[in-house]
């Protein structure tokens, strides 16, 4: 993913041959945050595979959304790039950060082939780095 006003180069983690990718934020799916690979203790959400939240107006204004998805960032939890999906878990991580609402980095998991992941570092963005000049309406 391309993210604007971040500093380079990202702080990227490559997983081990044939090591599964760590328990992740996989997408969005009628009020429930869905979670896909390995197991992990995440204390709220101890061994979830979906975590409810309540589904009501836009996404990146959903404040029960954004304090579950930050829960998940603080025990480390990475969010699958899903770079087509506008309004997808990693999309709004960035776009929080862009806003200044999340002021925490996060990190964000993706693949090169099968089997073959790594998870970047996404830090909050600076104004003036790699040409970025602040935030735009979501979506923009």
């Amino acid at each position: 993913m391309n993210y604007p006003g971040r500093k380079l180069p990202l702080k990227i983690q490559a997983g081990k041959s044939g090591e599964p990718p760590p328990l992740n934020v996989s997408h969005l799916s009628e009020g429930r945050i869905i979670l896909r690979g390995g197991r992990q203790h995440l204390g709220i959400y101890e061994f979830q595979r979906e975590v409810p939240f309540l589904d009501e107006g836009k996404l990146w204004e959903n404040e029960d959304l954004f304090s579950k998805l930050v829960d998940l960032n603080a025990c480390g939890v990475p969010f699958q790039s899903q770079p087509k999906e506008m309004d997808s878990p990693d999309i709004l991580m960035a776009w929080w950060q862009e806003t200044g609402k999340l002021k925490v980095s996060f990190k964000e998991i993706s693949w090169r082939g099968t089997g073959k992941w790594f998870i970047t570092t996404v830090e909050p963005p600076i104004i003036g780095i790699r040409g970025w000049a602040g935030p735009k309406p979501f979506g923009c």
